[in-house]
């Protein structure tokens, strides 16, 4: 419950109380309201600041940056020649013929005048000598037209302009040079002055280009020497074909259609192939009408197909042709090659008319051949199957080649092949038998060693690896004859080691022969009796030595020849015999003759004495 007040005084003074109140609330909200417009202001001109600023440093950046470089891929005629001189020093640089060309293309025309013209002046000399190095090296490759293209594009205020042009003059002299002597060596061969060409050749040294010094030096010299073979060889063929013997005919002319059609003896060689086949086509015939076939087609086989002329001429080489494509290796798988050789042959010879004379021969070949292809594609399948190298591989190979029956020409091949898969096949089977013994006897003990040898002996007689199997046994066994005699051998070792060597050797005996340590033993049995026999001779003949020193020459040879043969200073002991005996005859030679007379005077006083 509010208590109300009933003093007008107190009421008066309320009253006052809150008109004042009032006022300072009104004062408060005049005062909140000007400070909330400073505030809006001070705010919008930080905003303008901030702004202007921004603007600035945006405008400073806009002006400053560098400009964007030229798209070279874009460039074209029409660009800005700063563009284009930017995109032509970026080319440039790797120093590519193309690009330095199409650079001093560029900068050529421009002159002084060009705004450009100071900037250029520095590649313009950068990329002259760039085309002068590469003209050099055109020179030298050979390419003298290149080379003086390349001169030509050049501008006359680089500098290397003159060092070009004087270069490019020494060049066109060394090359008319060059070309006088290429036409001496070529006159000298002509005329077959083969140490004339070589003489002129020689004077190409003088000049000084790679190109002429190696390459046309080395064509040249190799061009006289094709020169001075083929009219040795025409020589040789005219000398053969001179004499009277078909064959040597036939060798003629094989050695002839070997000359190279370009060379000078081309020309005189060519009459004497046409001539020659002649001459052999008819003795071709000659030998069809005496029924030698075989010996007509050897003959006919030199003969070119192109120089057969006559209907039965032609008819005879073709003949003799296909017979020679219808060869082949009739011991071992076939090929593809044979096969399409033969097939060809068969084509060749159907082409033979039946109004020819060769007409039946050429039947009864066809039908020859014609089995034999038909032979040849099941061995070739055969092969094919075979080449998998596998048991059932194989096997399907050897059930294609049994095909062929007896009377079929390829029998002998296919039985070769069979025979051939066949051992392929045991190899296959046993491979796995030795390797397991091999794995038993690498163990190296003797019960191992022992296993392997059964181990292998299963291995049976006329299998493809019962060589090897034996030959591992035999290997194997000798292993274990050096396990059981080692021990002796050993203890042997070790008492000659002490000096008993009686006893080594006695130990050494027990090896038997045939045994796998008896030839190491038996030498080291020799040794040891080598070393007792010096040990019981040495003092006779260090005895002899002595007497001879002496000059008791007749007692050392007597006390060495106590040494007797077989013994191991026996060589020592008559060499020293020899010298000593030699020294002997030579003190006897040096004494004077005995005089007969002075004992006849002794005896003669004897005589008086009596």
């Amino acid at each position: 419950m509010t208590a109300t007040p009933s003093d007008p005084n107190q009421i008066s003074s309320s009253h006052q109380e809150s008109q004042k109140n009032g006022l300072v609330q009104v004062d408060t909200g005049i005062n909140q309201s000007k400070g909330g417009q400073a505030w809006f202001w001070s705010g919008l001109w930080l905003l303008l600041l901030a702004a202007s600023s921004a603007l600035g440093i945006w405008a400073v950046a806009f002006i400053t940056r560098l400009p964007p470089l030229p798209d070279c891929d874009r460039i074209s005629a029409f660009s800005a020649d700063s563009e284009r001189l930017y995109c032509a020093k970026q080319a440039a640089v790797l120093g590519a013929e193309r690009d330095l060309v199409a650079g001093v293309q560029l900068i050529a025309s421009w002159d002084k005048t060009h705004p450009l013209y100071q900037e250029i002046e520095d590649v313009t000399h950068r990329w002259s000598k760039g085309l002068f190095k590469l003209a050099q090296q055109r020179m030298q490759a050979g390419n003298l037209e290149r080379a003086i293209e390349l001169i030509d594009y050049i501008p006359p205020r680089a500098d290397v302009y003159e060092d070009a042009q004087t270069a490019l003059e020494r060049w066109r002299q060394e090359w008319a040079t060059g070309a006088d002597i290429t036409t001496s060596v070529m006159q000298a061969v002509g005329n077959e002055n083969w140490s004339g060409a070589r003489k002129e050749l020689r004077a190409i040294k003088r000049l000084t280009s790679d190109y002429w010094l190696n390459d046309r030096h080395v064509y040249l010299g190799r061009y006289i020497q094709a020169e001075e073979d083929a009219r040795r060889t025409l020589i040789k063929a005219q000398a053969l074909a001179s004499t009277s013997s078909m064959d040597q005919l036939a060798e003629a002319l094989a050695l002839v259609r070997q000359l190279d059609v370009n060379t000078y003896t081309w020309p005189d060689a060519k009459p004497l192939v046409a001539d020659w086949s002649r001459t052999l086509l008819k003795y071709g015939f000659q030998k069809w009408e005496q029924e030698d076939l075989d010996g007509a087609i050897a003959i006919i086989q030199q003969v070119p197909m192109d120089l057969a002329t006559e209907p039965e001429a032609k008819d005879l080489v073709q003949f003799a042709h296909a017979q020679r494509l219808a060869t082949f290796n009739q011991d071992w798988a076939p090929s593809y090659g044979e096969i399409l050789n033969l097939m060809d042959a068969i084509q060749a010879i159907q082409n033979i008319d039946s109004e020819s004379l060769f007409y039946q021969e050429a039947q009864t070949k066809l039908a020859l051949w014609t089995n034999q292809l038909s032979d040849l594609q099941t061995l070739y399948s055969a092969t094919l199957m075979a080449r998998f190298n596998q048991r059932s591989s194989l096997r399907i190979a050897i059930k294609h080649a049994q095909l062929i029956k007896a009377d079929r020409p390829q029998r002998q091949q296919a039985q070769t092949l069979i025979a051939h898969w066949s051992k392929e096949i045991q190899r296959i089977e046993d491979r796995p038998v030795l390797i397991w013994a091999q794995q038993l006897a690498d163990k190296g003990d003797k019960a191992s060693l022992q296993a392997a040898i059964a181990t292998a002996k299963k291995v049976e007689t006329g299998r493809a690896l019962r060589i090897e199997a034996q030959t591992k046994i035999a290997q194997w066994s000798k292993q274990i004859q050096v396990l059981e005699d080692q021990p002796l051998y050993s203890k042997a070792l070790e008492l000659a080691s002490q000096s008993k060597l009686q006893d080594a050797i006695l130990e050494a005996r027990k090896i038997q022969p045939g045994r796998a340590l008896y030839g190491q033993a038996q030498a080291s049995i020799k040794d040891w009796t080598s070393r007792i026999q010096i040990a019981e001779d040495r003092p006779i003949l260090i005895e002899a030595e002595e007497l001879a020193y002496q000059g008791r020459l007749s007692d050392a040879i007597a006390v060495a020849a106590q040494i007797a043969p077989g013994r191991a200073l026996y060589g020592e002991a008559r060499n020293s015999i020899a010298i000593w005996d030699a020294e002997r005859a030579y003190i006897q030679s040096l004494q004077p003759p005995v005089d007969d007379s002075y004992y006849d005077e002794d005896d003669y006083y004897d005589e008086d004495d009596e």
